[in-house]
């Protein structure tokens, strides 16, 4: 039976990242890329995967950081590999990062922060020590759990104005964590190598929200990416991607919605025969290429 690999990336990019560990360096993807190449057959997300009969690894990213056209897309240019980018459209152009990029800038800028932090909220008040940048790690990692499972994607920028009143830090975006513009996304989507996919409009979780909240998520987000491409989008992965953060009815309207194949975060390879709406993918981290191998021959048995 077949394997397909599918790779799960975020941001090629020189950038410390400590927390989420979602940025790989431009050498590493390079060689990471160069390997793949050299060892495998290379398929698209959107590729009839039970044609042929050797095992494959498929190329994707999620979010959509203008770093996927700077770094990434030379380098997929450079050694031939096609990816798939799925794009979270409330965030194209925006000149804003990402919920949960902010919630780390507002939390570890080079300053010094008051000892405690009281969020205000009916629901989920607390306070939390801030005297140490260790705690200040903690309570960004809190708030990433609860931000990511709460439907109301509104209650975020709530609390970023409470923290930023706080911790006397403007709104201003660091330029190096920035999602596309419209101009980049185009860009990408001219590339014969890049497929565009949807990710949601606000890129929270799917499994938290009722099937209208849904419809509104996937369908938009949808609608919005055929609209700055001009191309019919059929491709989409789920936010966080694990079985808690999609359900049923995920699945049913991505199906409505035009959708051929859809992607999680499960940990495995797909298999012939198994389903085109939960296709399971492996995150990479900023890792050497021997750590790589390693990772990508454990899950083709090599």
């Amino acid at each position: 039976m077949k394997k397909v690999l599918c790779l799960l990336y975020h941001r090629v990019n020189a950038v410390k990242d400590e927390i989420f560990n979602l940025a790989v360096s431009p050498e590493h993807f390079e060689e990471q890329m160069n390997y793949i190449k050299s060892k495998y057959d290379i398929l698209r997300f959107e590729d009839d995967w039970e044609q042929g009969e050797r095992d494959a690894v498929v190329v994707t990213f999620d979010d959509g950081y203008a770093d996927n056209y700077i770094y990434a897309l030379p380098i997929l240019e450079k050694t031939q590999v096609p990816a798939t980018i799925f794009i979270s459209t409330g965030y194209v152009n925006s000149g804003k990062e990402y919920w949960w990029d902010e919630i780390v800038r507002l939390l570890t800028v080079k300053k010094q922060y008051p000892a405690k932090f009281t969020l205000e909220d009916k629901l989920y008040a607390y306070t939390w020590e801030t005297d140490t940048y260790e705690k200040r790690v903690e309570l960004i990692k809190t708030l990433h759990w609860l931000l990511k499972m709460e439907p109301d994607y509104r209650l975020a920028f709530e609390w970023f104005e409470q923290l930023r009143k706080w911790a006397d830090i403007d709104n201003t975006a660091r330029k190096e964590n920035l999602p596309v513009s419209i101009e980049e996304l185009k860009a990408l989507s001219d590339s014969e190598l890049i497929t565009l996919g949807a990710h949601t409009v606000n890129h929270i979780s799917l499994g938290s929200q009722t099937r209208e909240q849904q419809e509104y998520e996937i369908g938009k987000s949808i609608r919005c990416l055929n609209d700055y491409i001009g191309k019919s989008v059929e491709t989409f992965s789920f936010p966080f991607g694990s079985a808690v953060h999609y359900n049923s009815d995920t699945l049913d309207i991505c199906r409505n919605n035009g959708i051929k194949k859809s992607a999680t975060t499960v940990k495995k390879v797909w298999r012939t025969g198994d389903s085109l709406y939960e296709i399971p993918r492996v995150a990479i981290d900023d890792c050497e290429l021997e750590d790589f191998i390693k990772c990508v021959s454990e899950y083709m048995g090599d």
